[in-house]
């Protein structure tokens, strides 16, 4: 059975049972064939990640309530701390003295990353290490990294570097794909307009030790985009941040807008500039492609095996539609974890008036992807019913609910990086056209 003939049955069929029996009857075909381009272990657990794909695919089409995919999606936070204060961040003291988040400080810890993995790091595609926290104050983040690769994840950390206790080997050697760098500003005085607290002459010191340090072990990994938020006041020193970039030896030089700080801050404002990305690497693209894919240096064989052994669950997963309307893409692809193990279903942060965190990672139950707050979240965007006044702030979101922090892009690049002929153009449509 292809991926399309797979997905086609998957979307047609009229009861989640038949979905699971599809998804059962072709594990062992679709294993089969990868086996021909993959050891075995790598093999399973490709074909665990496609299968995972395709059920969240009928689970989202179908408004499932209860769902029996899991998030090939993670968002994993090492450190719900930062050195940093930057305005509209829950570490800026404006939010911080008027308790507008709640957001505890914490690290997160072996045990608990470990759980996460063992529940989601089979049929997951990949991981962000970051949301609020600055990764790199937590000296574990590198040993992460290499237990999410060991389940074939791809890995990516979004870091100020403003860090005094920094070191680049490890993160070279940890197999880290990407690391985005939040630089805004060439100049001391302009940089820490926003990124208050923040030293750029640490953050050129240690951009410039990680690129040697990749020299030196001559790894083309991690690939490094310097990302430059444009405000009207540091709008001016793009073209320098960009020579700079390309001098010290980054991927890519991005502009990106971001979101509007006058709640928080009024003098700091976006700039009318329009987002771009400049490559200075030649190479980009193909290291895009080559970047996590499924060779890696180790596999947790057992983890991975005895998932693919296990059959999922037809047992308790419901159906509410199909609806015509909408629903978020978040609930049904990715998942939020902070350092204290609290599970939320996206990056939002919680608050006074955001109630976004749907249980724990301990206190779940075994099935994080399911608590009552994810159930009835699922259930508003298919009928548009609140059951009470203690409702998931997903009720009232008026976020984009159209795409996750990992998303068709993503699936599209982990698979042709895999294997370009086995996950052909259309193999690759159907995974990710949702």
């Amino acid at each position: 059975m292809t991926n399309f003939q797979l997905s086609r049955e998957l979307i047609s069929a009229s009861s989640f049972l038949r979905a699971h029996r599809a998804v059962e009857d072709s594990k062992r075909e679709l294993y089969n064939r990868l086996l021909g381009h993959f050891p075995s272990t790598v093999a399973k657990a490709l074909t665990l990640k496609t299968l995972n794909i395709c059920l969240a695919k009928y689970h989202f089409h179908a408004r499932s309530t209860i769902v029996q995919s899991r998030p090939f999606g993670l968002l994993a936070d090492p450190s719900n701390m930062c050195q940093l204060a930057c305005p509209g961040c829950v570490h800026s003291p404006g939010p911080k003295k008027q308790k507008l988040f709640d957001w505890p400080k914490g690290t997160l810890s072996e045990d608990r990353f470990f759980k996460m993995l063992k529940l989601y790091g089979p049929t997951a595609i990949g991981v962000h290490f970051f949301n609020y926290g600055e990764p790199l104050l937590n000296l574990n983040t590198p040993k992460y990294i290499r237990q999410a690769k060991s389940y074939l994840l791809r890995t990516s950390v979004s870091t100020s570097l403003s860090v005094r206790r920094f070191d680049p080997e490890a993160y070279v050697e940890s197999g880290l794909d990407f690391m985005h760098l939040s630089i805004d500003g060439a100049t001391q005085p302009v940089y820490e307009r926003f990124r208050r607290k923040g030293n750029l002459d640490l953050v050129f010191d240690n951009l410039r030790k990680l690129v040697e340090t990749r020299r030196k072990l001559r790894r083309c990994l991690p690939l490094l985009s310097w990302n430059f938020l444009a405000f009207e006041h540091n709008a001016h020193e793009i073209p320098q941040a960009r020579r700079l970039a390309r001098k010290i030896g980054v991927n890519e030089f991005r502009v990106s807008t971001p979101f509007g700080m006058n709640w928080d801050d009024p003098g700091i404002r976006p700039a009318a500039v329009r987002p771009s990305v400049q490559r200075f690497d030649p190479l980009f693209v193909l290291k895009l492609f080559l970047y996590g894919n499924a060779k890696p240096t180790s596999v947790d064989t057992e983890m991975i095996e005895g998932a693919f052994e296990r059959p999922w669950n037809e047992d308790g997963a419901s159906d509410a539609g199909p609806s015509p309307g909408h629903t978020c893409h978040w609930l049904y692809k990715n998942t939020v974890m902070d350092a204290t193990g609290r599970i939320m279903p996206c990056c939002a942060a919680p608050g006074r008036d955001k109630n976004l965190v749907f249980g724990t990672l301990e206190d779940s139950g075994g099935d994080p992807f399911n608590t009552e707050f994810y159930r009835e979240a699922r259930s508003f965007f298919s009928t548009g019913t609140r059951v009470s006044d203690g409702s998931p702030y997903c009720t009232q979101c008026e976020l984009d609910h159209t795409a996750a922090a990992i998303g068709g892009t993503e699936i599209r690049q982990y698979f042709r990086a895999a294997d370009r002929v086995f996950f052909d153009r259309h193999s690759l449509s159907v995974l990710s056209g949702w």
